[in-house]
């Protein structure tokens, strides 16, 4: 399977919600203040709407004649969950990923989510005992902090994860 690109997944997600136009998209990618965590300019977004189109993950309408009001089809429903599932089922220092799994894990029925909250947490655990092993080593070493300060971010972001299991 090929990964949809997060920009991708921003799409197909709005696009769960309904119908819309990209300038929509954008409009609510400002309201979501996305330009902090995964900045998407109007080019890389309609170019991104061009190839989810002929790739046949997104649909235009038809019901607009200046320009194009998209929807997410079955074939793009269908890659957007698979992609979200990938996502709960991996780790990765870019975080980014996760919050897209989260944001859009309306995709999935409830047991779906329940299953892939899961294996998150079956996965973050076993991360985070290793990772906390491999710090406190690290400290027995003494070795200086700025060695360590990756890690102990890493640490952090999986506490945050998994308190946002908890919370979904």
């Amino acid at each position: 399977m090929v990964m949809l690109s997060k920009t991708s997944i921003v799409i197909c997600g709005m696009l769960l919600q309904g119908e819309m136009n990209a300038y929509d998209m954008l409009k609510m990618i400002d309201a979501m203040n996305m330009q902090y965590w995964h900045p998407i300019g109007a080019t890389t977004l309609y170019e991104t709407c061009l190839r989810l189109e002929q790739k046949g993950f997104i649909e235009d309408t038809g019901r607009a004649e200046n320009k194009a009001v998209y929807r997410l089809t079955k074939a793009g429903r269908l890659e957007l969950k698979a992609a979200i599932c990938a996502l709960f089922e991996r780790v990765d220092f870019d975080s980014v990923w996760f919050c897209l799994a989260v944001m859009y894990s309306k995709v999935l029925t409830k047991k779906e989510l329940d299953a892939e909250k899961k294996k998150r947490a079956a996965i973050l655990d076993e991360y985070e005992q290793g990772t906390i092993e491999h710090r406190d080593q690290m400290l027995a070493a003494k070795l200086p902090y700025i060695d360590i300060c990756a890690i102990d971010r890493m640490i952090q972001i999986i506490q945050m994860e998994k308190e946002t299991l908890r919370k979904i």
